[in-house]
């Protein structure tokens, strides 16, 4: 698996398009709106976790952007829900009993992320596709990015957030 920003031979695929390009996807004002309110609000709750926990707020407020959009009634295809996007095993594992609320939901997602950098050693790209594929599908894959077309674009987004937050 290699990731370049132009073809380096025929298998090449565009998995994410430069932060300058143009969106392939126009978001309708009013969501990008609602989503920004959303974050301003959570504001608050999101530093104090992150500093209760020692985790760059930064980067779970690009995580939180990338999976829910600011959304705790958010749910996915999956089962995941929430801020952070919880699966049902992950939240018990963490101890929570309402995964739509913020708190919790964020209480247990910057834990779970948190254990994953200290697992990685820091690695935050290991540590993002292990939030979102699952530790054991890193371990199966040598402690690489997991192959998975999901993950694979997961990865990148997050990061490409973290760094419109971190010049």
């Amino acid at each position: 698996m290699r990731y370049a920003s132009q073809p380096l031979d025929s298998s090449y695929t565009l998995y994410l398009l430069d932060a300058d390009a143009a969106p392939a996807v126009t978001i309708p004002k009013s969501h990008a709106t609602n989503r920004h309110n959303r974050g301003v609000a959570l504001d608050p709750l999101i530093r104090q976790l992150a500093q209760k926990h020692a985790v760059d707020v930064a980067l779970i407020r690009a995580i939180i952007d990338v999976e829910s959009g600011f959304d705790s009634n958010a749910t996915s295809p999956k089962g995941a829900m929430g801020l952070m996007q919880l699966m049902p095993a992950t939240a018990a594992r963490y101890g929570v009993t309402d995964r739509s609320d913020a708190a919790q939901n964020l209480e247990a997602g910057i834990r779970y992320l948190k254990d994953l950098l200290k697992l990685h050693d820091g690695n935050v790209a290991l540590a993002l596709a292990s939030y979102n594929a699952g530790e054991r599908a890193v371990a199966r894959h040598g402690k690489r990015i997991p192959p998975y077309k999901e993950t694979m674009l997961y990865v990148p987004a997050v990061l490409a957030r973290l760094q419109t937050t971190h010049p």
